[in-house]
Parts: C-alpha cells; structure tokens; sequence
C-alpha cells in the first residue's frame, strides 16, 4: 500500500468527491486542504478524506505553551512554516536547544478573516504565538489578541520595523508602511 504523505496547505482532493474529515478543510474554491502534515486516509464507502498526522514520540511542548518562531517559509500563501526558536516558562524565555518545526494553518491566522498569509506575517517575523496541537510539527495559533508579529524587520532595506499600532509597522530608515497581525502585548523594537 502506497502512503500519500501530505503538509498543510496540500490539496488531498475536492468538495464534488469527498467531505472533509479529520484535518482536512474547505477552501474558498472547493478543494479539501490538509491542515497538518501527515498520511492521506480515504474513506471510499463514506466519501470521507482525513489526514491522519505523523507523530513524534518526544514531545517537547504541551498544548497552551506559548512559543517565539521564526518564518520560515509561507507555501501557497496560506499555511505558515515557523521554525519554533524559545518557550514562555513562568514570565522568562528559555531557548529550545533543538530545532522544532510549528505550522500555522489558515484557520488559526485571524478570527475567521480569509486572506493570504503573506498579508499578515512576513518572512523572517518573530512570532509569538500558542501550541494547539500535542505533537511535531506542531500546529499553532495566532487567534488571540496577545498573539502575533514580536519583531519584523522592513522588506526594502532590512532596518528594524517600529509599531505605529494597530497592525501598522513603520521603518526609521526608508519609511516603508508594512501591515502585521501585531502582538498586543509585546512588540521587541
């Protein structure tokens, strides 16, 4: 039996075909999309498709850990790749010694607000956000307000960006405008 191994934001088939199940959702056009990485599991008798997810044996956060990541890559301008950097424990940041890979599906990027990825986060962003899921790559969220962008820097020149609030981030040195799902509770420059 040949596994079909999928990452968030893959095409596993469509709406006309099958429903979605287990970690597959609707896009705006139809197609089911895997909204973890993971094994495709068709149910042919119930027109269902579910991703089942790979598991990690080690699980190095819990679900409701704050996380700091890194933008690492925004695949098809909807799923975020984030490589998790540090852990909120008790007020202090520990760094993670090993590299721990966290994946921001588009349902967890804002309350229900469609639009591309890139429209909010950028690569290179500092986030912080919240583990949802038990397991690597782990899936987090960006929903609440204290989650979001903690530092960026400008995509003209590279300066440090400054929050004007809002989701407004300005650059001292060009003065580039840069939109952001900004964290309301800590923004690093």
């Amino acid at each position: 039996m040949n596994k079909e191994v999928v990452a968030p934001g893959d095409i596993v088939g469509v709406a006309e075909e099958y429903l979605p199940g287990e970690n597959v959702e609707v896009d705006a056009d139809g197609k089911l999309r895997a909204q973890v990485m993971g094994i495709v599991v068709r149910n042919d008798r119930e027109h269902v498709i579910s991703v089942k997810p790979i598991r990690s044996s080690n699980s190095l956060l819990r679900v409701n850990d704050i996380v700091y990541g890194k933008v690492v890559a925004i695949p098809n301008d909807r799923v975020v790749i984030v490589k998790i950097i540090g852990v909120e424990n008790n007020g202090n940041k520990i760094v993670l010694k090993d590299d721990v890979t966290g994946i921001i599906p588009p349902s967890q990027l804002l309350n229900g607000k469609p639009g591309n990825a890139s429209e909010l986060l950028g690569i290179g962003d500092i986030v912080r956000a919240r583990v949802i899921s038990k397991d690597p790559p782990y899936t987090l969220t960006l929903r609440d307000a204290q989650l979001g962008v903690v530092y960026a820097r400008c995509p003209r020149c590279g300066h440090t960006l400054r929050w004007k609030g809002n989701e407004l981030l300005q650059c001292p040195n060009c003065g580039a405008m840069v939109r952001r799902k900004v964290s309301l509770v800590e923004y690093w420059a």
